[in-house]
This record gives C-alpha cells, sequence and structure tokens, in this order.
C-alpha cells in the first residue's frame, strides 16, 4: 500500500460527494464548485496504479488480470445498481437502461448515463481503460515502453480533435466519445507519467513547488470555472476542458506528495490513509442514495445536524459494502487469480 495515493483516493471520493451534497444541502461552496473535477483526480491515480502494468514492468497472463480486475469493480457496483434501482422503482420511475447499466454500457447518452446515479458516468470508461492496459503493454514490449510519451502525444491531440467535433445538443459520437475514453486516456497517461517520474528522486524545493504549483493552479481553475459559469452568455467550450487542466495540477500535487517519506505502519496517518482509500469507492459508489434523506434531515435539524446524520448514514453503508461485498470479492478475485497463474505458468 502507498499510503499517499491511498489517502489521495480517499479525498478524491470526498471532494466529489461535496460537489454533489454541497449545493443542496446548503454548504459553502466558493472553490468547492468546481469538485466535481475530483473524478478528474480517480483518472489520474487509476493511470499511476496501473502504469507498471501498462508499461510492461509487472507482467501478468490476461485471464488472471481480467479476473481480478472484474472481481474488484464489478460485485460492488452491482449492488450499488441494485440499491438505485430499487430507489427508482419506489419512486415510481419507470425501469429504463437496465441492461445497458447492468453490462456497464450505459455511456451512450445523457439521459442513459445519469438514468440511475449520476456518478456511474465514469466507470464505462475506468472498465475500458482495464482493457486497454494490456493491450499497450502488449505493443510497448514489442516497440520498447519509451514509446508510451508518443501515446500521450497522441491522446492529446485525440482530445483536442474530440472537443472542436463533440455537439453536446444531439450529443453526437464526438461528445460521447469525449467523455469516453478516447477523450480521458490524457488523464490517465498523466498518471502514468507520474509513475515514471516517480522513479527518480525529486529534490525537496522542487517537490514542494510542484505541490504549490498543482494546488494553486486548481485554484485558478476554481475562479476561472465560477467565472465562466456566471457569464451572461453562458459557459463556452473551455468550460468543458477544465477537467483537463485540473488533472494536470491533480498530476503535479500527486508527484509531490509521493516525495514525503512512507509514514511508520501503527500511526494513525497511515490508518487514516488505509481506510479513507478502503471506503472511496462505496462512497463514490453510494452517497447519491444518501442525498435525498440527508436533505430532509437539514430541513429538519439543521445543516449541521442534518449533514452529520446523513454522513455518518453514509459511512456506515460503505463500511457494510466494503466489508459484505468489496473485501470478499477482491479476496476471491485473488485467489482465483492465483490458480489461474499457476494454471498458466506450472513450477
Amino acid at each position: 500500500m502507498i499510503t499517499v495515493v491511498e489517502a489521495w483516493r480517499g479525498l478524491a471520493a470526498l471532494i466529489v460527494v461535496w460537489a454533489h451534497w454541497g449545493p443542496p444541502l446548503g454548504w459553502p461552496m466558493g472553490p468547492m464548485g468546481f469538485a466535481f473535477t475530483g473524478v478528474d483526480l480517480f483518472f489520474v491515480l487509476s493511470g499511476f496504479v496501473f502504469a507498471p502494468a501498462l508499461l510492461g514492468v509487472t507482467r501478468t497472463s490476461l485471464a488472471p488480470y481480467v479476473v481480478r480486475r472484474m472481481l474488484r469493480i464489478y460485485p460492488a457496483y452491482l449492488v450499488a445498481l441494485l440499491i438505485y434501482i430499487g430507489l427508482a422503482w419506489h419512486a415510481g420511475k419507470p425501469l429504463l437502461y437496465v441492461p445497458e447499466h447492468l453490462l456497464m454500457a450505459h455511456m451512450q447518452s445523457r439521459e442513459m448515463t445519469f438514468y440511475y446515479n449520476p456518478v456511474f458516468w465514469s466507470l464505462p470508461s475506468e472498465v475500458t481503460f482495464y482493457a486497454f492496459v494490456p493491450i499497450v503493454a502488449w505493443c510497448l514490449i514489442r516497440v520498447g515502453s519509451s514509446y508510451w510519451a508518443a501515446l500521450l502525444g497522441l491522446a492529446i491531440l485525440i482530445r483536442l480533435w474530440l472537443v472542436l467535433e463533440a455537439d453536446g445538443i444531439v450529443q453526437n459520437s464526438a461528445y460521447i466519445a469525449l467523455h469516453h475514453l478516447p477523450g480521458l486516456l490524457v488523464e490517465f497517461l498523466l498518471g502514468v507519467w507520474v509513475w515514471t517520474r516517480a522513479q527518480r528522486p525529486l529534490g525537496r524545493r522542487a517537490a514542494v513547488a510542484l505541490g504549490l504549483g498543482g494546488v494553486l493552479g486548481w485554484l485558478l481553475l476554481a475562479r476561472l470555472f465560477l467565472w465562466l459559469e456566471n457569464r451572461p452568455s453562458g459557459p463556452s467550450w473551455i468550460h468543458g476542458q477544465l477537467g483537463l487542466v485540473a488533472a494536470v495540477c491533480f498530476a503535479m500535487v500527486l508527484l509531490s506528495s509521493l516525495q514525503w517519506p512512507q509514514p511508520k505502519p501503527k500511526s494513525w496517518t497511515r490508518v487514516g490513509a488505509y481506510w479513507t482509500g478502503k471506503l472511496s469507492y462505496p462512497l463514490y459508489l453510494l452517497h447519491i442514495a444518501w442525498l435525498a434523506p440527508t436533505q430532509a434531515w437539514v430541513r429538519e435539524w439543521g445543516t449541521v445536524l442534518g449533514s452529520a446524520a446523513g454522513g455518518l448514514g453514509l459511512l456506515a453503508s460503505c463500511w457494510l459494502l466494503n466489508v459484505a461485498v468489496e473485501d470478499p470479492a477482491r479476496a476471491w478475485g485473488r485467489k482465483l487469480s492465483a490458480r489461474l497463474t499457476t494454471k498458466t505458468h506450472p513450477r
């Protein structure tokens, strides 16, 4: 476990919660109006975690890899999806697009993507990145891992082309691709860049400057985002691309924080990072389900007590999802993966 990465994973989930809970619950926003970019931080972290596999530093057979990845992400997602389907049914909402969501193929239109839970939009992109990793790793093994930088350049060009071609009104294919792997690949590859650069020591002054630059850059982007939001003419195309620049800022801060020494095994810092990372995925999946009851409690008890009650309920449900579904599925995936590896490469 890399403590810093786990801490950032938890922070990313909390930032997304703030983005969705803040306005309806009356929380102070300010720069946190830009907090939806916590999703971009998740993409950068995914690129960092999968960089060794993508660059061929760590190698595994395809079947064990697929088993581990699917049992890591899908069981908890399936439980969360069933919860949201149940909530929709209880509210009298037609149960549309169920097969697409079950197959994680719901990123086809805004309505389909956001129908049950708006945060589900990012998961198909994450899954396609999982599929992308072994393909690119296979190619880089043959041509040289240094060519991944060319892939980053190509991803930037594709992103720019999609921006020019995308039409959010008709939701054409370029618009959908912009919010799927073709458009988001740059953010994953920024995480790969962080991993490659972190293999070499970074001076203390450089690390501090990089971290401060990332934080200040994100705050300036938040200010720009709010200005664009409040313009009489409405947001421009720039508005939709600030997430990419935010991902650059996150990459800078992540690289800077990786220079910090690892805390001691039983220190509160390490334990806190462990649990924030451990609960980050359930927190990401379930927080929208708790928004409506939390709004009711805020109306009855006030912002502080109502938000605290909703937060405690959310954390309890996240812990339950983790211990009852996510952890057992992950352990099963590792066990099954080990068996498949043994069959593929017997001793």
